[in-house]
């Protein structure tokens, strides 16, 4: 499948304003509002807790003819992907429950949740990077029974491994969903979807983790501010071992999400805490990438800014 905290709490007191600093007997609170959000974009991305509706009516007969009658005939059904793309903190994970959904498989809707982005055919994080396979990361589901739409007393609850998630969906004719949104903490990030707005970013691999990935989809400045990177107590260039193992970290740009096939402009291991001279992306996708061998950890704390106009003379890639 493809693509494109306002917290009220509200409470009625029932009593007399002299008795303000006691609690009245009768007094009745209400639950906390939930927030609601309602989906209007088919791409539509969202940095906010709370809960996501969507709904889509069957258009309207097509009126034709000298009478003005209406027809049967409708607009041919729409085979678009939408999706509902969230993103968090670095270091917090997404909670998706899915706690309604009217979406029926006879008539060729579906829904799916991605652990991770999705754009273009190209997975966040990329599919040589992530420690689960695709099979295992988008799970696709329907109502099958389009009698009874599928109201979860038990929600189906979905998390990522980082701080973007997905859902996405297609539907035809009709259909509705509603997914709850919360975010929960995550010690350590291996991959990060940036958005600039950090002071520097932490990448930690492991010999669980495997590679690590920051991903920014926009062009960037980005700066080396420290790094722990292999064996070699010096800063380098040459990084892989005469086994063919490698210990980097590579900076670079690409048009699509999958860091893999970015363009570098750089690699580097070594330990230092230098800050290193910035370098301006001008791609579509700015990407950072600490790819590990699996013999121990390795760090690396990159800054990421936006680029605008003034950065062209530190440019390293124009895509």
């Amino acid at each position: 499948m493809k693509a494109s905290l306002v917290f009220a709490i509200s409470v009625i007191f029932f009593g007399v304003k002299a008795w303000s600093a006691v609690r009245n007997p009768f007094e009745i609170e209400k639950e906390p509002q939930r927030t609601i959000h309602t989906i209007t974009d088919c791409m539509h991305v969202t940095s906010e807790e709370g809960d996501f509706v969507y709904r889509k009516e069957p258009d309207p007969p097509i009126i034709h003819g000298p009478g003005g009658r209406a027809s049967s005939k409708r607009s041919p059904p729409s085979m678009e992907v939408c999706g509902l793309y969230v993103i968090a903190a670095p270091d917090q994970i997404i909670e998706l429950s899915v706690k309604y959904s009217d979406v029926p498989c006879e008539s060729g809707a579906l829904m799916a949740f991605v652990d991770g982005w999705e754009l273009n055919g190209q997975y966040f994080p990329g599919i040589h990077d992530h420690q689960l396979s695709i099979k295992e990361r988008v799970k696709e589901f329907c109502n099958e029974n389009n009698w009874f739409p599928n109201y979860q007393l038990a929600p189906k609850v979905y998390r990522s491994s980082q701080n973007a998630a997905l859902i996405q969906y297609r539907i035809p004719l009709r259909g509705s969903f509603l997914v709850n949104v919360r975010f929960k903490p995550h010690s350590k990030p291996c991959h990060i979807m940036a958005e600039g707005l950090a002071p520097f970013y932490r990448l930690q691999s492991s010999e669980y983790t495997g590679n690590c990935t920051i991903t920014a989809l926009f062009p960037a400045v980005v700066s080396i501010i420290g790094l722990k990177v292999g064996r070699n107590p010096l800063v380098s260039n040459d990084c892989t071992f005469k086994n063919g193992e490698v210990d980097q970290l590579s900076v670079g740009g690409s048009p699509g999400l999958d860091s893999y096939a970015m363009q570098r402009t750089s690699s580097l291991c070594g330990h230092t805490d230098k800050v290193s001279p910035e370098q301006a992306i001008f791609c579509e996708v700015t990407s950072i990438r600490l790819e590990s061998s699996h013999r121990g950890s390795n760090i690396a704390l990159v800054s990421v800014r936006p680029a605008t106009e003034n950065d062209l003379d530190i440019a390293t890639l124009v895509c």
